[in-house]
């Protein structure tokens, strides 16, 4: 399978360069039919990075732990701070840290990332480029092709659409973050009590809203600060370990959020040009009978149009006879009712009936009647035009759709 080329050319004016693929044929080429519009949605596109989860870490200590610790009588909160690298390097030299006018920061709550992993445990399958079932998917049943119908006020609008808006999102990665809290107080007893306000939330979700992580607390090391005129310091470092997820807005230069709508079912509809009209004879075409041997519904074309269904297929291929009853020398009866047609739902002419004479077929032009579905036919013939008058012992065989 051809890789794909990560080079921005022209597919009108530039060819694809056979070093960037591993066989001869050409580079994947943007398939326009696969897109789909997102600038008039507003889902926005999910994305989380290691800031949100820094935030969200900060957040649960300020909001949620809220340390305290007394001094001089006084409730004072114990404020919480990043330590980037200035601050960082400060506590590396001297195991605290100084404000701008130098004077020492206590009490003072600094957390700092370590280290970022994937956990082995829940690897994502993609080897190299994103995998197609590598996705979480997301359904809405109501979009702009399927609106709902107000039942009180129902408003002049089209059928719906039996569609879905589908909602493509990539795996996130599952990463295992390390940080280090590092808590300063000025005695002992007030580091304790800082500590025996966090302790309780070890295993927690740690964060805000839909940003919780679970959060480890590991071994907590005390050490004591000794400076040479200067007020001894007393320090605690709490490792966390945070169970995360990492995810980007764009990867391998593709949306991590596809918007899509459900398949529709397609169809195709066989036509059969016929030169009569079926409904206006007791023949049927052999194309027609033989796509009829296949069960699947067609139309036809030409002298009738109409589509060709499993049950109008039978109304036009059953045929029955009915022997009628003498009742004169120009009229027979015959007990039967006719059929209704499925197609325009009236009953059918005499146009699709066969009548014979002694087994001699006779014109339509030689007699009348007008079919009926509710009482006894009545057939009437032209005895001038017919040459002889009917008589009992003729046997007059009326064959046709019957009901």
């Amino acid at each position: 399978m051809p890789k794909i080329n990560r080079e921005n050319i022209d597919r009108k004016t530039n060819k694809p360069n056979p070093t960037h693929t591993d066989s001869m044929n050409g580079d994947l080429v943007l398939n326009r039919a696969e897109q789909t519009r997102r600038d008039d949605d507003v889902i926005r596109t999910a994305k989380r990075t290691t800031y949100d989860i820094d935030y969200a870490i900060k957040w649960f200590v300020d909001n949620e732990i809220q340390p305290q610790i007394i001094s001089n009588q006084i409730v004072t909160r114990v404020p919480t701070i990043w330590s980037n690298g200035e601050k960082w390097d400060n506590v590396r030299r001297l195991g605290y840290l100084r404000d701008e006018k130098g004077m020492l920061q206590s009490p003072l709550i600094m957390l700092k990332r370590n280290t970022v992993t994937e956990r082995d445990s829940v690897k994502t399958l993609d080897v190299n480029r994103p995998q197609s079932e590598n996705v979480r998917v997301y359904k809405s049943k109501y979009n702009e092709r399927n609106r709902y119908e107000d039942s009180l006020f129902p408003m002049p609008i089209n059928e719906p659409a039996n569609s879905e808006k589908i909602y493509i999102a990539d795996i996130p990665k599952y990463v295992t973050i390390d940080y280090d809290m590092m808590i300063w107080c000025d005695f002992t007893t007030q580091l304790n009590s800082v500590i025996d306000q966090i302790l309780p939330y070890g295993r927690f979700a740690w964060g805000n809203e839909f940003n919780k992580f679970t959060t480890t607390l590991g071994p907590i090391n005390f050490e004591t600060v000794n400076t040479v005129g200067e007020d001894r310091l007393v320090r605690a470092t709490i490792p966390l370990t945070v169970l995360g997820t990492l995810l980007s807005e764009q990867e391998v230069r593709r949306s991590t959020l596809r918007k899509m709508y459900s398949i529709k079912q397609l169809t195709f509809d066989q036509y059969v040009d016929v030169d009569v009209d079926l409904f206006s004879t007791t023949i049927v075409p052999k194309q027609l009978i033989r796509l009829a041997t296949s069960g699947v519904n067609f139309s036809v074309t030409g002298a009738t149009n109409a589509k060709i269904s499993p049950e109008t297929m039978a109304y036009l291929t059953t045929l029955t006879e009915y022997q009628a009853i003498y009742s004169s020398s120009t009229t027979v009866t015959v007990n039967a009712y006719a059929a209704i047609n499925p197609v325009t739902l009236t009953t059918e002419t005499k146009n699709e009936f066969d009548l014979y004479i002694n087994g001699q077929y006779i014109d339509k032009q030689l007699y009348t009647w007008t079919p009926s579905d509710a009482s006894t036919q009545t057939i009437i013939f032209d005895v001038a035009a017919l040459g002889y008058v009917i008589e009992t012992t003729d046997v007059i065989i009326v064959k046709g759709r019957w009901a």
